[in-house]
């Protein structure tokens, strides 16, 4: 049986393989730096590869070292239930993406902040709604006033 770090491990080269494959298909263009758009991508994904890795090869040298079978069962007790609630964290960030071009990203930001501190078990109430409205304008602020990036307004484009 296989350790949780190793598959950890093999999952973060498999991921930092395939983000390194849409990393290298990005356009460059003739007004490009010695870096292009591509740099900060590129980086990303071989530092992701490598630290899969290094993980995957210390599992293994770790259950090699300890010269006994490792109780792996024990290990992965319970991981399919924090499996299924990542799962949700994910339909979470799933949703948000759906109607963020809708809803605009404001009212979008704001129900994410709430859905993530509701799911991550914060009692119901008015704190959470401060919470999900002061976050998002301190996010828009930054995105929209600080760095200039366009965000979708969806219902509020009439402002």
């Amino acid at each position: 049986m296989l350790s949780r770090d190793f598959v950890s491990g093999l999952a973060a080269v498999l991921i930092g393989a395939v983000y390194l494959v849409f990393a290298y298909q990005l356009r460059t263009s003739a007004l490009d730096d010695s870096v292009g758009p591509g740099g900060l991508p590129r980086t990303y994904g071989w530092l992701l590869l490598t630290l899969g890795l290094l993980i995957a090869a210390g599992a293994l040298i770790k259950q090699i070292r300890s010269g006994t079978a490792l109780d792996l069962k024990l290990e992965w007790k319970g991981q399919g239930r924090r499996i299924v609630w990542a799962g949700g964290l994910l339909a979470i960030g799933i949703c948000y993406i759906a109607g963020v071009s809708t809803l605009g990203y404001p009212l979008a930001i704001a129900l994410l902040l709430a859905a993530v501190a509701l799911y991550q078990g914060a009692r119901p109430g008015l704190h959470i709604a401060a919470i999900g409205i002061g976050g998002a304008a301190f996010l828009w602020a930054v995105f929209v006033l600080v760095l200039g990036v366009s965000m979708p307004m969806g219902l509020f484009a009439f402002l």
